[in-house]
C-alpha cells in the first residue's frame, strides 16, 4: 500500500508520461512514414497504456487535445487513416477511466446532465428508424452518438477534480493558441498553398476587399483552420476567448495570467483570420454580457471595442469591409429598389436554406427527416423557398436551430434546448455560489457560460455539425458545475464534510441544491 502511494505521489511522473508519449510518438511516425498502420496502432496503444499506468490525467489531455484541434479527422480525411481508427481515440479514455475504477476504487459517474442528453439522442434514434434512408440516417447517428453522448460521458467521469479541469483548459488553450498563431504566420507570409499538415487549412471562400488593381478585384482569403470551414474554425476558436479571460482572471500566479491572455490574444486573431461575421456578433454578445456581469465596466467596454476596432483595422482591415455587409441583412425583409444595402450572395442563399430547413420542418414537425438528413430534401424544398437551385443540390440548414428542428423535430429541439437551459441554470447557481467561496471557480463557471453563448449565436448561421466540439464544452461545463457543487457544500459547511473519494461527481440519484 505505502509504494502504490509512493509511486502516485513520485514527482517525476509526469515527465516519464511524457518522455514514454514521446518515444511513442517518434516510432509512430516512422511506422507511417512506412505505411505501417498496423504496427502504428499497436506502438500508440501500448504508448497510453503506459502513460495511463504513469499519470492517467495525461492520457485525457492528450485525448482532448487530439480532438479539439481536430488531429482526428485530419489524420482520416488528409492523411489516409481509416475511420475506425478514429473511432477508436475517444476508448482510449476508458484508460484513466480504469485507474479511476480500479486502482483508486472510485465509482462510475452519472452526471444529472445525462438524462436529456440521453432522451435527445433517443429521438434521433427514432427519427432514424423513420427516415427514408435509414442507412445514411444510421451512419449518421452513429457518428454522433461516439463524438457526443460517448464523448461526454466518458469526459465527465475522467476529468474528476478542478486541478484537472483547470489543467484542461490550459490544454485547450494551449491547442487554439498555437492554431492561431499558425494561421496568422500563414497570412503575414502569404503561404496560402501550405496547410502545414492540415492545421492552416484557406477556405475557397475568399471575398472581394472593394480594392482594384491592373490584375483586376483584390480578394482576402479566408483561413479554415485545422477544420476545414471558416465560419466553423471560428466557432471553435471563439468559444476558447472566454474560457482564456476568466482561467488569466482566477490565476494568481503573474506569470501564468500574462501566459493565459497572451495566448487568449492568439486564439483572437486565429478568430479574425477567419473574417467571419458570426464571430463578430457573438464576440459583440460576449462583451455585452460581461459588461451585464460587471466583469467589466460600460466604460472599459466601450475602449476596448475602439481598441479592437483600431487594432483590427490596422492588422486586418478587410475585416470591417467584410461585417459592414451584415447592413445586407435589411435588405432581405424589404422590398427590391429598396435604397437599404443589398445582400450579398452569401446572405441570400443563408435565407433561401434557413427556409428551407423551416418548411421541412413544417411537414415533418415530429422528428423530422432523420439525422444530418436534410441535406438530401434542400433542393426540393429550395423551389418551395423561392429560390433557383439545380435538382439533386445538397446544401445544409446553416442555422443550428433550424437545422435541428428540419431534422429531429420539434422533440430533438425541446430536448436541445433543455440540455442547454439545464445547462445554463447550474453554470449560474454554481458562478453565484462561489463568488465569495472560490472566486477561480467562479469564474470558470461564467467563462463557459459566455462559451455557450458564443456557440448559440454563431449557431444563427451554422447548422449542428462538428458535434464533438460542442459536446467537449458541454461536458467540461458540467464538470464545472458538479465540481462547484461540491466546493459550495464544503465550504457551507466544514463540519460536517462528507467522506467522499477525491474528485467526487454526483451520481443521478444526488440531489442537486
Amino acid at each position: 500500500m505505502t509504494s502504490a502511494v509512493t509511486f502516485r505521489s513520485n514527482r517525476f511522473r509526469p515527465v516519464l508520461a511524457l518522455l514514454v508519449m514521446l518515444a511513442s510518438g517518434t516510432v509512430l511516425a516512422v511506422a507511417l512514414a512506412h505505411d505501417s498502420l498496423l504496427l502504428a496502432a499497436g506502438v500508440l496503444a501500448l504508448g497510453m497504456v503506459v502513460a495511463a499506468l504513469t499519470w492517467p490525467e495525461i492520457v485525457t489531455l492528450l485525448v482532448i487535445a487530439a480532438f479539439y484541434s481536430n488531429a482526428v479527422a485530419i489524420a482520416i480525411q488528409l492523411h489516409g487513416v481509416p475511420f475506425v481508427a478514429g473511432a477508436v481515440v475517444p476508448l482510449f479514455l476508458l484508460l484513466p477511466l480504469s485507474h479511476y475504477l480500479i486502482i483508486e476504487r472510485q465509482k462510475l459517474l452519472f452526471h444529472p446532465l445525462l438524462v436529456p442528453i440521453v432522451l435527445f439522442y433517443g429521438v434521433q434514434l427514432v427519427s432514424v428508424i423513420f427516415a427514408q434512408d435509414v442507412d445514411t440516417a444510421a451512419r449518421n447517428l452513429f457518428q454522433d452518438f461516439l463524438e457526443g453522448l460517448v464523448l461526454f460521458f466518458l469526459i465527465t467521469n475522467v476529468v474528476r477534480t478542478p486541478a484537472t479541469l483547470r489543467r484542461t483548459i490550459w490544454t485547450l488553450l494551449l491547442v487554439g493558441a498555437l492554431i492561431g498563431l499558425l494561421g496568422f504566420y500563414q497570412i503575414l507570409t502569404g503561404t496560402y498553398g501550405n496547410n502545414y499538415g492540415g492545421f492552416a487549412q484557406v477556405s475557397n471562400a475568399a471575398f472581394e476587399t472593394g480594392q482594384t488593381t491592373l490584375l483586376g478585384a483584390v480578394e482576402q482569403p479566408r483561413l479554415a483552420g485545422s477544420v476545414g470551414e471558416q465560419n466553423r474554425h471560428a466557432q471553435v476558436m471563439l468559444m476558447l476567448v472566454p474560457l482564456g479571460i476568466f482561467l488569466a482572471m482566477g490565476t494568481r500566479s503573474f506569470a501564468l495570467r500574462i501566459g493565459a491572455l497572451a495566448m487568449t490574444v492568439l486564439v483572437a486573431l486565429g478568430v479574425a483570420t477567419t473574417f467571419s461575421r458570426g464571430a463578430a456578433l457573438a464576440f459583440a454578445a460576449m462583451a455585452l454580457i460581461m459588461a451585464v456581469l460587471r466583469y467589466v465596466s460600460l466604460r472599459h467596454l466601450v475602449v476596448a471595442i475602439l481598441v479592437t476596432g483600431l487594432v483590427m483595422g490596422v492588422a486586418l482591415p478587410q475585416y470591417s469591409v467584410r461585417v459592414l455587409k451584415l447592413q445586407g441583412i435589411i435588405g432581405l425583409v424589404r422590398d427590391e429598389g429598396t435604397t437599404q444595402a443589398q445582400p450579398d450572395s452569401a446572405l441570400q442563399n443563408r435565407a433561401v436554406e434557413m427556409m428551407a430547413a423551416a418548411l421541412v420542418f413544417a411537414d415533418h414537425p415530429l422528428v423530422g427527416v432523420g439525422p444530418g438528413m436534410f441535406k438530401y430534401y434542400y433542393a426540393e424544398y429550395a423551389v418551395k423557398a423561392g429560390g433557383s437551385v439545380e435538382p439533386g443540390l445538397t446544401r445544409q440548414a446553416h442555422n443550428l436551430y433550424l437545422g435541428i428542428a428540419a431534422d429531429t423535430g420539434l422533440l430533438g429541439l425541446i430536448l436541445f434546448f433543455a440540455v442547454v437551459v439545464m445547462l445554463f441554470r447550474s453554470l449560474a447557481r454554481t458562478r453565484r455560489r462561489l463568488l465569495d467561496k472560490d472566486p477561480a471557480m467562479a469564474n470558470l463557471a461564467a467563462g463557459f457560460i459566455l462559451a455557450l453563448v458564443v456557440y448559440l449565436v454563431t449557431g444563427i448561421g451554422l447548422h449542428f455539425a462538428y458535434v464533438r466540439f460542442f459536446w467537449i464544452i458541454v461536458a467540461l461545463a458540467a464538470v464545472t458545475t458538479s465540481l462547484g457543487d461540491q466546493l459550495a457544500e464544503e465550504a457551507e459547511a466544514p463540519q460536517e464534510k462528507p467522506n467522499r473519494p477525491h474528485g467526487y461527481l454526483p451520481s443521478m440519484s444526488t440531489p442537486v441544491h
